[in-house]
């Protein structure tokens, strides 16, 4: 059974300005991403708009994930050129997925004992002002850190370093 052309579903396209707004990105962005060959096949009308559909939603999904993991541009150009022939190049992929996982799982790391040490910070300052709010002296940081390592950080705090 063959559908009329009434009732035949059009791709949803969109333009420039929808998917910087989607995305937050500037256009010049979009252009550039398709001028290194990152979004692939834009269509352009003879007055040279760009026309995108599901298919460079897909791959900015993709890019910009790529993007929050740290993932460098020409690591991302890489990727895609190497997922266009995946049976020739899945080591390669897997190598540089495997490589960038390091990288996350190491910046992870460094990021949660920056929080802690933010948290200790935190602690630390509520206390300050707790008793500053109560007319006492203000605590000295061993009095209040409990962890070794964020007592070893001693000059850090304003207070510590004047005496």
């Amino acid at each position: 059974m063959q559908q009329s052309a009434k009732n035949t579903v059009k791709p949803r396209t969109y333009t420039i300005r929808e998917l910087s707004q989607r995305y937050g990105l500037p256009a010049s962005t979009l252009r550039y991403y398709e001028e290194i060959g990152l979004l692939c096949r834009v269509r352009h009308t003879e007055k040279g708009v760009r026309i995108y559909g599901e298919e460079h939603i897909a791959r900015l999904d993709g890019i910009l994930c790529f993007k929050r993991t740290g993932l460098p541009i020409a690591k991302i150009q890489e990727f895609y050129r190497y997922e266009a022939d995946i049976a020739k190049h899945a080591e390669d992929i897997l190598a540089m997925m495997t490589e960038q996982e390091g990288a996350i799982l190491k910046q992870m790391e460094e990021l949660t004992a920056g929080l802690g040490h933010i948290r200790e910070k935190i602690r630390y300052y509520t206390k300050v002002r707790e008793a500053l709010a109560r007319g006492e002296k203000q605590p000295r940081w061993e009095e209040i850190i409990t962890s070794p390592t964020q007592a070893a950080c001693i000059s850090n705090t304003p207070d510590q370093a004047a005496n």
